[in-house]
């Protein structure tokens, strides 16, 4: 092959070298865009996730104060309750029968400001006064903290769909991408050099050493960068 033959299959070779380059640093441009995109929905979806979360706390909270007024009312019957067996030990009917009255009222009233609050259920709330129990209605707090994360996660556009470290996951894969990407440019511009080294150089060994190192260098990054971030 004529040295004029070698320099414009070299000249040709810098040309793929130097575009190949150029397409692949337009592609991590591109898909670094994406990147930036997955970040923004991360962080929105997290911070969507916590104010679900507070949101959580705040209501578990409301409704443990709800259910300690339950219980002072309770105990204020119950007082009421000792109250009116004393009066009727002491042979005051009338006056036993108020109290007991008061007491059942009082427990009435809690069971229904308490179910109002949503501490129980409706069908805790019986319709009959005198049906409602005299002891007071349990009450778990980690378990109704429970029931408020799943209706929240039931509820229709609710943060239970969101995924926030799914986004960061494809955040930091797109990421790993582009740095595949740019150790392939490097590549393909130590190709060029060399390449241009080749081109110049008056030395037949020098040009044949420069070619074929610089055309190994553009074949590896074309593979490399198709394999490990380009496509994907």
């Amino acid at each position: 092959m004529s040295v004029a033959t070698l320099k414009r299959l070299i000249a040709l070779l810098i040309g793929l070298a130097t575009i190949t380059a150029g397409l692949f640093t337009w592609r991590s441009g591109q898909i670094g865009s994406t990147a930036a995109f997955d970040d923004r929905q991360a962080i929105g979806e997290q911070v969507d996730v916590e104010t679900a979360r507070v949101d959580i706390a705040v209501e578990a909270s409301r409704q443990a104060r709800q259910y300690d007024r339950y219980l002072a009312e309770y105990a204020v019957a119950a007082e009421l309750e000792a109250e009116a067996e004393q009066l009727r030990a002491q042979g005051d009917a009338a006056s036993a029968m108020s109290a007991e009255e008061r007491a059942t009222a009082r427990r009435s009233a809690a069971t229904v400001r308490a179910t109002d609050a949503g501490i129980f259920g409706v069908d805790d709330l019986t319709p009959d006064a005198d049906e409602v129990p005299t002891t007071p209605q349990d009450f778990d707090l980690q378990t109704r903290i429970d029931e408020l994360t799943v209706a929240e996660a039931t509820e229709l556009g609710s943060s239970g769909d969101l995924d926030p470290q799914r986004w960061a996951d494809e955040s930091d894969d797109i990421r790993r991408r582009i740095r595949n990407i740019t150790y392939w440019v490097g590549l393909l511009l130590l190709a060029v050099v060399l390449l241009t080294a080749a081109e110049v150089t008056v030395s037949p060994r020098m040009r044949l050493a420069g070619l074929g190192l610089g055309t190994s260098f553009v074949a590896v990054a074309w593979v490399g960068a198709l394999m490990t971030g380009y496509l994907s």
